[in-house]
């Protein structure tokens, strides 16, 4: 399937952004279409062999829209609309100061009496009018064309029926009573109502360009970061090539202050690196030779040679910066909905609109009625109803990515804001993930050779116990053998040949069901944290034992202590009995279920959801992908693991436990600013359209009440970035 990510230009409020999708979903091929008002963009997905992009882009353009291939290293896409809606307002506000300051001179003798004789005048008005329609009203023109000929009226239709009303009114008074003054001794014009109106439209989609750029600021600073060469060693000689001309396994050389351009493993050296703006961490981590950088990073000193593991454009980074913009692109549930609503209101402004003209026809003159139905058109505004979530969520999820927290699918902030139910993962997810061997029981074999054997097998592994085992070989300077036919069991254990015996490691439980007569002699390690075991058998006899402790982490029980209030905790662990039991007694959790195999933990997740319960699930993505994909919110704790990126809704970058409780927090500001959101374009729908029909509004004050309503919804949305990570009080300010 193809991947194509688009700039749009040209689209003002939702209408704009659901007729590109129509359009698009119609033709033969595409499987799936996203278009995003708040970022400006559209992603397409299509099937069809004969379809190309220049044939996506058309079909855009025939719309009456801008479109264009955003590239992965293009900037910000916003920048190019920013900068067309300032130039449009700067020419609107100049073009207006004449037919502005006529219009004030009606009100006052003394601006009337230094008013330049020409700026009252008809003629010189109605030229200052067109100019104005021309190059400042054209886009709303061609908008509103394109949107009737597609029978799916928008914004633009109302502006430029508005404006056009106005003017050719104001043209056949200036032609016919060229000369004649109404009887206030001027002519009864409206060219300075369509300067306002251009001014004010203008001004607000440069603000409202502005804001969504800023809105959209982390996911830009993201892309930046993605390098274009790399220093690779070829030859004994360093060489800079584009990073995509990188091949895997290829060495690459970095030095402080650079950036880390691709992902490699640490050959040789060591630096002290900056993870900031992947994981939200601000302190620099120290890394040596085995360990991985991702590009994104920079040395903050030292220097190192790595090797890539993959194509050097292929990248963590570059899978981040994906997922989110397919996030951000996607619309959650309730972002559906308000743009079935959006559909339906343009067309029914435009009926009362006429409506309003018949009643006050009735009952006063024309023009007064046409004053009526004009501040109609003007006042409506369905820009802030389609802003009203797509920039919140915008906000959020970019946000949470400042922070290190993926989020991978619009939907998942909605539904993360509703949970009830938290249920975690011990090993990695409660505890640090890397637990230490403390000791090792051994029958008729030298402990040393117990632990070569064991490491031998688990070498290839990334379960947490392996890296363990492995690492206390390495620490001995033991020589390890290749392992054949290895085969891991997910919550059961390891197997494999080792130097031509077979080896099984793993649980008890799974020992005895190959036939390993265990001894009952063996006691567990006492102790306020049970150590967790590993048994070894060889040849199908038992071998040895092996214990491990795993350190809760640093911030489970303020984790625990932030989820408290919004539903239940529980610890669903593989581990033994008495070993879950200790972490939950310390961390205050009273619900615990131990000793589960992978499909267990999905049936006790599943029951929970039977009941009506909205369940969270974090883990590490190791034995948890089945309870992550089944949960209503899947958080896989990434850490260095690239199975666990993969894994889950939500990818805790940085691998903090503290962050699941702040995306929690923020999901739930998030949506409270969306609904915060709607009301004030609902309340302002609904008290401003009634005056304006009223009479009470007249065209001029009803243009910059619209323009006002789509800045407010955008500013509210925007206090949403005063939100501080670990911050218990932003909630209550928000």
């Amino acid at each position: 399937m193809k991947n194509l990510q688009l700039q749009i230009t040209g689209m003002t409020c939702a209408a704009c952004s659901s007729r590109i999708e129509k359009a698009l979903l119609r033709v033969e091929g595409v499987k799936e279409a996203t278009v995003s008002l708040a970022t400006s963009s559209a992603v397409v997905q299509w099937e069809n062999p004969d379809l190309n992009e220049s044939q996506i882009v058309d079909r855009i353009h025939k719309l009456g829209y801008g479109a264009e291939p955003l590239r992965p290293r293009d900037g910000d896409p916003l920048q190019l609309e920013t900068r067309q809606y300032r130039r449009r307002f700067i020419a609107s506000a100049i073009l207006s100061v004449p037919l502005l300051i006529a219009m004030l001179g009606h009100f006052s003798d003394a601006i009337s009496r230094v008013t330049p004789p020409i700026f009252s005048n008809p003629v010189y008005q109605m030229i200052a009018a067109a100019v104005l329609l021309l190059y400042s009203g054209y886009p709303f023109y061609l908008g509103a064309y394109h949107a009737l000929k597609q029978g799916m009226p928008n914004m633009d239709v109302l502006i430029a029926m508005s404006t056009a009303v106005a003017f050719f009114y104001s043209q056949y008074q200036a032609l016919q009573r060229l000369g004649a003054h109404s009887a206030h001794g001027h002519p009864a014009l409206y060219f300075d109502s369509i300067a306002m109106i251009l001014v004010a439209v203008t001004l607000g989609k440069w603000m409202e360009s502005i804001a969504k750029g800023n809105a959209a600021r982390s996911l830009s600073s993201l892309r930046q970061l993605r390098s274009e060469t790399v220093r690779a060693i070829r030859r004994n000689a360093i060489v800079t090539i584009p990073v995509g001309e990188l091949a895997p396994g290829e060495r690459f050389a970095v030095d402080a202050p650079e950036w880390i351009p691709t992902d490699g493993v640490i050959v040789s050296g060591s630096a002290e690196v900056d993870e900031s703006l992947l994981t939200g961490e601000g302190l620099f981590v120290a890394r040596k030779a085995g360990e991985k950088l991702y590009a994104g990073t920079r040395v903050a000193s030292g220097s190192v040679v790595l090797r890539s593991d993959s194509n050097g454009e292929e990248t963590r980074l570059s899978r981040m910066i994906a997922v989110v913009e397919k996030a951000q692109h996607a619309k959650p549930a309730i972002e559906r909905r308000v743009d079935r609503v959006a559909a339906y209101f343009v067309p029914t402004i435009l009926a009362l609109a006429v409506l309003t003209f018949i009643g006050w026809t009735l009952h006063a003159t024309a023009i007064q009625a046409m004053d009526r139905a004009m501040a109609v058109l003007l006042v409506a505004c369905p820009c802030a109803l389609g802003l009203a979530t797509p920039i919140s969520m915008l906000i959020g999820s970019s946000l949470a990515l400042r922070n290190g927290i993926v989020v991978k699918e619009a939907s998942t902030l909605e539904t993360l804001s509703r949970a009830n139910v938290f249920m975690f993962d011990k090993t990695g997810t409660l505890t640090r993930g890397q637990p230490e061997l403390s000791d090792l029981t051994s029958v008729d074999i030298p402990q040393s050779k117990l632990l070569r054997l064991a490491a031998s097998l688990e070498q290839a592994s990334d379960h947490p116990f392996a890296r363990a085992i492995v690492k206390e070989a390495m620490a001995r300077r033991l020589l390890l053998a290749s392992p054949r036919e290895s085969k891991e069991l997910p919550g059961r254990g390891i197997e494999g040949i080792v130097e031509g015996r077979r080896l099984l490691l793993g649980r008890a439980s799974w020992l005895k069901e190959r036939g390993v007569e265990l001894p009952s002699s063996v006691q567990e390690e006492k102790g306020e944290e049970p150590a967790s075991e590993q048994w070894l058998a060889v040849d199908g006899k038992w071998a040895g034992l092996l214990r491990f402790r795993d350190p809760i982490r640093d911030d489970a029980l303020a984790t625990v202590r932030d989820l408290e209030p919004y539903g239940e905790i529980w610890v669903a662990s593989g581990d033994r009995e008495n070993a879950a039991r200790a972490i939950a007694s310390r961390l205050g959790i009273p619900n615990v279920k131990a000793e589960l195999l992978p499909e267990q933990k999905l049936e006790l997740l599943q029951s929970l959801q039977r009941k009506g319960r909205r369940v969270v699930m974090v883990g590490d993505g190791v034995n948890d992908t089945a309870a992550l994909a089944a949960a209503d919110v899947g958080i896989s704790m990434a850490g260095g693991n690239e199975a666990a990126f993969q894994a889950g809704d939500v990818v805790i970058a940085g691998g903090r436990l503290s962050r699941v409780s702040d995306g929690y927090r923020l999901a739930r500001l998030t949506m409270r600013n969306v609904k915060q959101n709607l009301l004030l374009a609902i309340v302002y729908n609904a008290v401003m359209i009634p005056l304006a029909v009223s009479g009470i509004l007249d065209p001029r004050l009803a243009c910059l009440s619209m323009a006002s309503s789509s800045l407010l919804v955008v500013g509210n949305s925007l206090r949403l970035r005063r939100i501080r990570m670990g911050s218990g009080e932003s909630e209550r300010r928000l």
